[in-house]
C-alpha cells in the first residue's frame, strides 16, 4: 500500500495541475490582502482579526477542491485506459480506491498547510493588532479548521468513489456535486412539502446534517463551538 501511494504521489508531482492550481490561489490571496494594505494606508482599518478571521469564509472552497484533487490523481485513467494495468499487476480494486483515496488526502492537506500558512502568515504580518481580537480570531479559526477539515475528507471520499464510478473525470466531478448537493435540495423541498408533519421535521433535520450545511454553521462561528466540531467529525466520518 506504501508504495503504491508514493507511486501515485510521484506521478502527481510530475504534473504541473497542482503548482498551477497553488499559484492561482496563492495569487487571489495576495490581491485580496494587498488591497487591505492598501485601502489601510489611505485610512481604512483592517486589522489582523478581521483579515485573519476571514479564513473562515474561505472554508466552502474546501467543498470544492476535492473535485480539483481528485481529478489530478485520478488523472483520467479511464480515458488513457491504464486503470487496467493496475488491476493486471496484481493490485485489488480495494488496495487501489484506497491509495488513491490517501494520495488525495495526503494532496489536500499538504495544499491546505501551504494555503492557509501563506494566507494567516500574511495577514499577520501586513495587518494591524490587538492582542486580544487576534487570539480570539485565531481561536475561530482553529475550531472552524478541525470543524471543516472532516467535512473536506469525507466530500474527498465521495469525489474519488464518483471518479471510479464514471468513466469519465468530468461526469465524475458532476455526479459527486450532484450527490452534495442535489441531495440537499432535495430534501429542503420535500421538507417544505411535507410541512409541519412528523415527516417534514425529520427530512429538515436530516437536512441539517449534509456536509455542506453543517460547513455553513462552521462558517458563521462567532465564537469557538466544539459540539459543532464533535457533530461536523460525526458527518465527515459517516
Amino acid at each position: 500500500m506504501l508504495d503504491y501511494i508514493r507511486a501515485e504521489g510521484y506521478k502527481v508531482s510530475r504534473r504541473a495541475y497542482p503548482y498551477v492550481t497553488l499559484l492561482v490561489l496563492l495569487a487571489g490571496a495576495a490581491l485580496l490582502i494587498s488591497g487591505w494594505v492598501f485601502t489601510n494606508s489611505h485610512g481604512n482599518d483592517v486589522d489582523f482579526a478581521s483579515g485573519g478571521g476571514m479564513a473562515v469564509m474561505l472554508l466552502s472552497v474546501g467543498l470544492y477542491a476535492p473535485v480539483l484533487i481528485g481529478d489530478m490523481v485520478f488523472s483520467e485513467q479511464y480515458k488513457n485506459n491504464t486503470l487496467k494495468n493496475e488491476v493486471s499487476y496484481g493490485l485489488n480494486r480495494g488496495k487501489i480506491y484506497w491509495g488513491k483515496l490517501l494520495a488525495q488526502t495526503a494532496l489536500s492537506l499538504l495544499l491546505c498547510v501551504v494555503m492557509m500558512g501563506y494566507y494567516v502568515g500574511m495577514c499577520f504580518l501586513l495587518l494591524g493588532h490587538d492582542p486580544m481580537e487576534d487570539v480570539l480570531a485565531l481561536q475561530i479559526v482553529g475550531c472552524a479548521l478541525a470543524s471543516a477539515l472532516p467535512l473536506w475528507l469525507g466530500v474527498q471520499a465521495l469525489c474519488c468513489a464518483m471518479f471510479f464510478f464514471c468513466r469519465s473525470n468530468v461526469l465524475g466531478a458532476f455526479g459527486a456535486m450532484a450527490v452534495l448537493w442535489g441531495l440537499s435540495v432535495a430534501l429542503f423541498i420535500a421538507g417544505g412539502m411535507a410541512g409541519d408533519t412528523g415527516a417534514g421535521a425529520m427530512l429538515r433535520a436530516i437536512q441539517t446534517y449534509l456536509p455542506n450545511n453543517v460547513l455553513a454553521d462552521v462558517m458563521n462561528l462567532s465564537a469557538p463551538d466544539w459540539s459543532l466540531c464533535a457533530k461536523a467529525w460525526l458527518v465527515g466520518a459517516a
